[in-house]
């Protein structure tokens, strides 16, 4: 098999030498063009598995139209490039839908993985478009396997093509009978279309089942059947029964790999939100009072000197709250993180994380209770947990009102470790609580001394701890507080 071709056609010649240097060393042929208008002969003619375009051309035209115009033209999945991320041109490639868009600065790596995902995604969907042409003419051909039910005795006559499909003889499967050769409730489901048929509500049917192949393993198959009176009266029903397991597991894959383009592009989504927002106020912040300082300190107040420097403080925390949790994030997402298992006190976490957090605590006169001392130690990953934690102790406090409580403590329940931490602040909807772990639903709100909020830190907490093979619960009341527990399995003496 010949190795797939892409076709580079971007200005930035630093990214186009970085992606043909990791394409080419993963046996991938690399085609590097001008991003102009003479790149739709070149595809015509070298036939790219996938063009990764840029949207900026110098010929004054657009790089969007030009992947309009590829798009009508050819069945190629396209990766979008951009020097930025501008609104316009974003909601402009919603109308090609391309594989991906990226803005500066490019990650190789993701750049890399959307190729490797546009080929594998656009190959599937040819195949099961070739497949189901397959499908039909086999239908059209009647090569099907074909059985007789006696709706009074339930025994099945099974021709041979049918049999062997699933490893069994004709005297096996009249032997055994429906019942045994599917699950129950594809049998019940079965049962009653039979049931329908007989009584003359339905003049046929088709369903799709499994069915429990002699080696014990399950396939796929679509059942078509209806039914036929003999000279005497006597009735039977003569169906068909037709092999999808291919199929199904052709669609099983093309969800997969859906359901993870799809979450790649809500991580996207959430990652230009937080680089455009999040990130950009915060800054504003820090210019306008470092500029307040820098010209006018003669003219200031300590008073006023001091507030300045707190609200600079305070926002320079933020941001590298933020910036931390985005940097971890992202080696996440690029599986850049590698799982690093020790025995560690939670105690020892837990402390740290209050250190760290003592001047927010003294700030808002917070009453931090400890219910039980956390003397359980953990084998997992102690960044990723302390991480963790520190997220869930960091809105705890944020949320807390002036004066407000948070209680801390563990305990093991069921051969998990859980760490809870209760606060009796605000308190979350059960309409948030629903949006709070998922990253397509946006949700951030301020804390009670108008701390900033971005909702990425809880996302960050439930895939560090499922990496850690733990789970995260949530309970909350408006107005009463919010009760989350981290529990994580015990090392295993087998561990």
């Amino acid at each position: 098999m010949d190795p797939d071709i892409v076709l580079i056609a971007i200005t930035d010649i630093d990214t186009s030498k970085a992606l043909e240097k990791v394409l080419t060393a993963k046996k991938y042929t690399v085609l590097i063009t001008k991003p102009d208008q003479k790149i739709i002969n070149l595809i015509s003619d070298k036939k790219p598995s996938i063009l990764v375009l840029d949207t900026n051309i110098k010929d004054n035209s657009s790089g969007v139209d030009l992947a309009v115009k590829i798009k009508n033209t050819f069945d190629l999945p396209i990766v979008l490039l951009s020097d930025s991320f501008e609104e316009k041109i974003f909601e402009q490639t919603r109308l090609i839908n391309p594989t991906a868009f990226f803005s500066k600065p490019f990650n190789v790596n993701n750049v890399i993985r959307a190729i490797e995902l546009g080929i594998a995604n656009h190959r599937l969907h040819k195949e099961i478009e070739n497949f189901k042409n397959k499908y039909k003419l086999i239908i059209k051909a009647a090569n099907a396997g074909v059985y007789e039910i006696d709706p009074v005795t339930s025994e099945v006559e099974a021709d041979e093509l049918l049999a062997e499909v699933y490893g069994y003889t004709k005297s096996e499967v009249k032997e055994l009978g429906w019942k045994n050769l599917m699950p129950i409730e594809d049998f019940n489901n079965r049962k009653e279309l039979l049931s329908d048929l007989l009584l003359g509500k339905i003049s046929s049917y088709r369903i799709e089942h499994r069915v429990i192949k002699k080696d014990g393993t399950i396939a796929w198959a679509v059942s078509t059947g209806f039914v036929s009176t003999d000279s005497y009266g006597k009735k039977k029903i003569i169906g068909t029964l037709t092999d999808i397991s291919e199929r199904k597991e052709a669609e099983e894959k093309l969800k997969k790999y859906s359901d993870e383009l799809k979450q790649r592009n809500a991580a996207k989504d959430k990652f230009f939100s937080i680089i455009s927002h999040d990130l950009r106020n915060p800054f504003n912040s820090l210019l306008g009072f470092s500029d307040l300082l820098a010209n006018n300190i003669e003219d200031l107040t300590q008073q006023e000197i001091k507030e300045s420097a707190q609200s600079i403080n305070r926002t320079a925390n933020h941001l590298f709250y933020l910036l931390t949790n985005l940097l971890e994030w992202s080696r996440l997402q690029t599986g850049n993180f590698v799982i690093e298992k020790t025995d560690f006190s939670l105690n020892l976490i837990i402390n740290h994380i209050l250190d760290i957090y003592s001047i927010s605590i003294s700030e808002k006169k917070l009453n931090i209770i400890k219910e039980t001392e956390c003397e359980i130690n953990l084998f997992a990953d102690i960044h990723m947990v302390e991480s963790a934690v520190r997220n869930i102790i960091s809105n705890a406090i944020k949320y807390s009102n002036i004066g407000g409580t948070v209680k801390i403590g563990c305990r093991i329940a069921d051969d998990r470790a859980e760490i809870f931490i209760k606060d009796n602040g605000v308190g979350i909807t059960i309409e948030d609580q629903a949006r709070l772990f998922k990253i397509d639903k946006q949700f951030s709100t301020e804390g009670t001394n108008y701390e900033k909020g971005t909702g990425f830190g809880l996302l960050l907490t439930k895939e560090l701890v499922e990496k850690n093979d733990g789970t995260v619960y949530l309970n909350s009341q408006i107005g009463k507080g919010t009760t989350v527990i981290i529990a994580f399995p015990l090392k295993s003496d087998f561990a």
